[in-house]
């Protein structure tokens, strides 16, 4: 019982240089709100703002001129609703017509939970 409570105080940080293979930014089915949309938290949106300011502006809150925060692995393919899964991207990447990242993350990122089609 002593090792659990000691494995469970290890950081994830300290997780991943131990097994450095781990991908920590998956964390399965999404939970969903009554409605179907996926759950969100917005203090995983200001603590990264905190740690990562805006690229334009510099601002730890509120808007970002020209930029976007992306998931990295899409929630709805599994990723985390966590500071360690986003991204600052240009709004022209992250969701042009034509090439921006929202068009085909989800068949990039597609692993064991089927994700295209998902709210």
């Amino acid at each position: 019982m002593r090792w659990a409570a000691i494995v469970l105080m290890v950081p994830l940080a300290c997780f991943a240089q131990l097994h450095p293979l781990a991908e920590l930014r998956y964390c399965g089915t999404p939970k969903r709100e009554k409605n179907g949309e996926i759950a969100r938290s917005t203090l995983v949106l200001d603590a990264f703002k905190r740690i990562h300011p805006c690229p334009s502006n510099g601002n730890m809150s509120g808007s970002c001129p020209g930029w976007a925060i992306d998931h990295v692995i899409p929630l709805a393919c599994g990723g985390c609703d966590a500071v360690s899964n986003l991204q600052w991207l240009p709004n022209q990447i992250k969701s042009a017509a034509v090439i921006g990242k929202d068009r085909f993350e989800r068949r990039i990122y597609e692993k064991d939970i089927p994700c295209s089609g998902v709210k």
